[in-house]
């Protein structure tokens, strides 16, 4: 469901573009021969590709505001992935039409059409600096040079394999890559279009898309949602599964359960995304429970100390638990756990239950000490508590779910973890009529 949302959002966007590019062009725009027809095209392609970016680059920038309509920011940062993959698509096209004569010719790969005869001698330009004139020039040749690195960016953001810590530092360059493509769309762009359907919105989202980019550059984001403090405890678990308590110094909003904050432990990297695993009490202490899969969260146990300074912004996410009298089932794969760790706390908090809940836990590996915490929070908050570890019982099915909680096509499926093994329990469900709405799932991630 949520994905379907960020689709028709995605699409929406490159045909309201499309629509308005459209809408400004001159008569005769694709019927003036070959040459006519291939300035339109680099134009068009090139107001899809600097439109898409300018709507990733805002999204980038974590405006709250949109999490609700898109379901979260977990939700709109795969929107963000989308939208530069369009851009780099429509950017590769620009490209492409710009260049490719000149490689026909070159190549002799076959015989072009002349090119129009120029009409009369152009009158002799005035004196002084004219910036759509004189930097016409260099705006073509920065944005070639701009465009490989826009390329080698999101090849290597989108290369799974490189390592998450430079993958953060790589992307910063890309506000600083999207500046630059702003002049190079202000000066080339065709005059006329300003002052067509597309030149309202184009500048809309430059100007709106310059302002994230450099609310980003001088690191300004989240910066009204963050709060500091110290670590106060750090309890490894088997596996190198670690939960970290914070103390917090400043003034926090609060959160609800299944949201989670951008963390910094006062080290060189960057923030990273992890869920709040304790419900808020207004006493400032968040709890995370982390685990380690990467380079970072692998070695995160043994560089944290208690006192450690650490800044954390947010909360960000939509993933609530609905309030209703609906039976739900919880399923949590892995870490994707740690939102049902805070539910888990705040029912046992509030001492009563008015609807049936079943969590099923699936894990790679026998973890008996948190196994044990799990099922004494579960027993504390009336809900049932199921563990598949996937080493002794294999993994969990529709089929092994139905024979535990048959009701669940009447329940709400909230589920965290894999994205694989979120698509492996919704898709057999929906096949057997469970409503879309009825499955809530966090993207679990953020690259």
């Amino acid at each position: 469901m949520q994905l379907a949302r960020l689709w028709t959002v995605f699409m929406a966007c490159v045909v309201a573009l499309a629509v308005l590019w459209l809408l400004s062009l001159a008569p005769g725009a694709f019927t003036g021969g070959f040459w006519l027809t291939r300035r339109t095209l680099v134009y068009g392609s090139g107001v899809l590709a600097i439109g898409l970016m300018s709507v990733g680059v805002i999204l980038a920038a974590r405006p709250v505001w949109f999490e609700t309509p898109l379901g979260g920011l977990d939700k709109f940062y795969r929107l963000h992935k989308w939208l530069g993959i369009g851009a780099f698509a429509f950017a590769i096209a620009h490209w492409l039409i710009r260049m490719g004569p000149s490689w026909i010719t070159k190549l002799s790969l076959f015989e072009l059409p002349p090119r129009p005869a120029r009409g009369a001698p152009p009158v002799q330009a005035p004196p002084g600096f004219d910036v759509f004139r004189d930097l016409r020039e260099p705006a073509a040749h920065v944005g070639e040079w701009t465009f490989y690195l826009l390329a080698i960016l999101v090849l290597l953001a989108l290369w799974k394999r490189f390592p998450y810590k430079y993958f953060f530092k790589t992307h910063k360059l890309m506000p600083a890559v999207y500046l630059v493509l702003v002049f190079h769309t202000f000066i080339l762009m065709d005059l006329s279009y300003w002052t067509k359907p597309i030149g309202p919105a184009l500048a809309v989202l430059l100007s709106a898309g310059s302002v994230a980019a450099l609310v980003s550059l001088s690191q300004k984001i989240g910066y009204l949602r963050k709060a500091s403090g110290r670590v106060m405890n750090v309890r490894l678990y088997e596996n190198n599964l670690l939960e970290v308590t914070v103390k917090l110094e400043t003034a926090w909003r609060g959160h609800e359960a299944g949201q989670f904050a951008f963390v910094n432990f006062d080290d060189p990297e960057d923030a990273h995304p992890f869920t709040i695993s304790s419900p808020w009490r207004d006493d400032g202490l968040l709890t995370f429970t982390i685990k380690g899969l990467g380079d970072y969260t692998r070695t995160l146990a043994s560089t944290l100390y208690v006192g450690q300074g650490v800044v954390v912004e947010g909360p960000y996410g939509r993933f609530n638990f609905p309030d209703d009298h609906r039976r739900q089932i919880w399923i949590g794969g892995g870490v994707g756990i740690t939102p049902f760790i805070a539910r888990l706390k705040a029912l046992a908090q509030q001492g009563s239950i008015r609807r049936q809940v079943d969590l099923f836990y699936a894990t790679s590996t026998q973890e008996e000490d948190f196994i044990k915490y799990l099922r004494e929070l579960a027993e504390k908050a009336g809900v049932r508590f199921h563990v598949l570890v996937e080493s002794a019982h294999g993994r969990l099915t529709l089929d092994r779910l139905e024979a535990l909680a048959p009701y669940w096509k009447d329940a709400d499926i909230l589920f965290c973890g894999p994205l694989e093994f979120g698509r492996a329990m919704r898709d057999p469900m929906v096949a057997q009529g469970l409503p879309p709405s009825q499955f809530h799932q966090e993207l679990f991630d953020m690259r």
